[in-house]
């Protein structure tokens, strides 16, 4: 399989999770965000390196750079944070721009030229699996961009601006867009010298803006973008399911004690093993 870089965006804010802190480093589980993201792209085949693009005082404060920091060449009194991102798989760490768009860019600057590929991910997106990741990579390769998405399933409305229903939307041909979104490296820095001055709302309509054309890939729907505080009580009982599939629940009750609401208790049965 050809080999492509992986860039994780993490310059969200937080303030829609009413966190005093950025989101990529809200914890869940105990660990930052972007730590379990990090690890979705671990030992997925073909991935070459993974970069993550960072708030730059957040870079600064981490690393110790303004810039941009090569994990590679970590001394062995680096933090714990750091230690574990560069297990994660984590190659380097550079400082975003004032819009996504912009740190996307910094990100794609940062990747190895000897990548064809470039994926642009979501650090709040941290249950992509390995499989849809396999398939997005595949179909990439065939058609030059794709990415991951879902088909709408709720009812949409359309509604004014005095909050009342207009009209009933069509579902029809609508879907939901996630990340990874994935295109070949050279075509994307293209579109992005042509267009990078217009705001969008995501890499695929930037491409679009040069031409380009993104097949769609089905992803799975647990592969939703951590944003408020009932998303992170939704991906914290995720991975209390997870774990509890896998064997690894010790004690009957699991209690997150750092979800923005207080603290939130699962009680469950412990596994039984024959």
């Amino acid at each position: 399989m050809a080999e492509f870089s992986c860039v994780i965006v993490a310059g969200g804010t937080g303030s829609r999770m009413k966190s005093d802190r950025k989101k990529a480093f809200i914890e869940l589980a105990d660990e930052p965000l972007v730590l379990h993201t990090a690890r979705a792209f671990r030992r997925v085949e073909g991935i070459r390196e993974v970069i993550v693009v960072l708030p730059r005082q957040e870079l600064l404060d981490l690393t110790g750079e303004e810039a941009s920091a090569d994990l590679s060449e970590l001394p062995q009194d680096a933090g714990t944070l750091l230690l574990k991102l560069k297990q994660a798989g984590v190659t380097r760490m550079v400082a975003g721009g004032a819009r996504r768009q912009d740190s996307v860019l910094n990100g794609l600057w940062a990747t190895d030229p000897k990548a064809r590929y470039v994926m642009i991910h979501d650090a709040a997106r941290p249950f992509v699996t390995e499989g849809d990741l396999q398939k997005l990579m595949e179909r990439t390769t065939e058609t030059g961009a794709a990415i991951l998405a879902h088909p709408v399933r709720d009812t949409l409305k359309s509604v004014g601006t005095k909050g009342a229903i207009e009209k009933t939307v069509s579902r029809a041909g609508l879907w939901a867009a996630q990340t990874p979104q994935a295109f070949e490296r050279q075509a994307l820095l293209d579109a992005f010298k042509k267009h990078n001055a217009q705001d969008v709302t995501d890499d695929a309509e930037l491409f679009a803006l040069a031409g380009g054309t993104c097949a769609v890939v089905q992803g799975s729907a647990q592969n939703f973008k951590i944003t408020t505080p009932e998303d992170l009580q939704m991906a914290e009982a995720l991975i209390v399911m997870r774990s509890a599939r896998q064997g690894d629940i010790r004690p009957a009750s699991v209690i997150f004690r750092r979800l923005p609401g207080g603290e939130t208790v699962f009680d469950l049965e412990p596994p039984k093993h024959d």
